[in-house]
């Protein structure tokens, strides 16, 4: 069981070492009743080095449970070059409910962006109805070209994002460490792991 453990933390710490860049869905879990409005944020943090120059993303979740109601970009609008005076590119390329896209591109220098960007910044707000019964993920699309492709310096698609989505439930539904979007459900799996350790340990001695 040792062994075991050893080796789940030590992958954890691998992931969470290489995974510099993180985008973050806030709350990570969050209930509502229906008739109720919810928000969810969207912040990227760890930049470091890099910058965000631009995006191709698409926002998904169950239109059957959630109805899109708003989307602010003003973050992640600022962050591209609004704040120094130069507008992005910036667009909603879909409204569809269950999926939001969005499309950026800054005008900015990179030096000159990576002067003024923050390491850490809230990139998007999200307001939604919640409609019905039932649990969604809300979160990124799956292809890194068109649905979660973050653009840093020299217009190079940033390869080391990793990307935590959020569970919405509502009415009798319930977020869950089985229905929390990956990678979130890994340190609960952990930490689920450590208990089970601890407690044969407690009974061993």
């Amino acid at each position: 069981m040792k062994k075991l453990l050893a080796a789940a933390l030590t992958a954890f710490a691998a992931l969470t070492a290489q995974a510099s860049i993180v985008v973050t869905f806030t709350p990570a879990s969050q209930h509502a009743q229906v008739g109720e409005t919810i928000g969810i944020d969207m912040s990227i943090s760890g930049l470091g080095a890099q910058i965000v120059s631009g995006f191709d993303l698409n926002f998904l979740y169950d239109p059957s449970i959630l109805n899109y109601t708003n989307a602010d970009g003003s973050g992640a609008y600022e962050q591209l070059g609004n704040a120094i005076g130069t507008a992005p590119v910036f667009f909603f390329d879909s409204t569809d409910n269950g999926n939001i896209g969005v499309v950026a591109t800054a005008l900015v220098d990179g030096a000159d962006l990576a002067a003024s960007q923050l390491d850490d910044f809230l990139m998007f707000h999200f307001d939604l109805l919640a409609t019905a019964d039932g649990v969604t993920s809300f979160t990124l699309g799956q292809d890194p070209d068109f649905e979660r492709n973050f653009v840093g310096l020299d217009f190079l698609t940033l390869s080391d994002v990793t990307i935590v989505g959020a569970c919405v439930a509502v009415g009798s539904g319930a977020c869950s460490a089985t229905n929390l979007p990956e990678p979130a459900t890994l340190p609960l799996a952990l930490l689920a792991l450590t208990g089970l350790g601890l407690g044969v340990a407690r009974r061993r001695r």
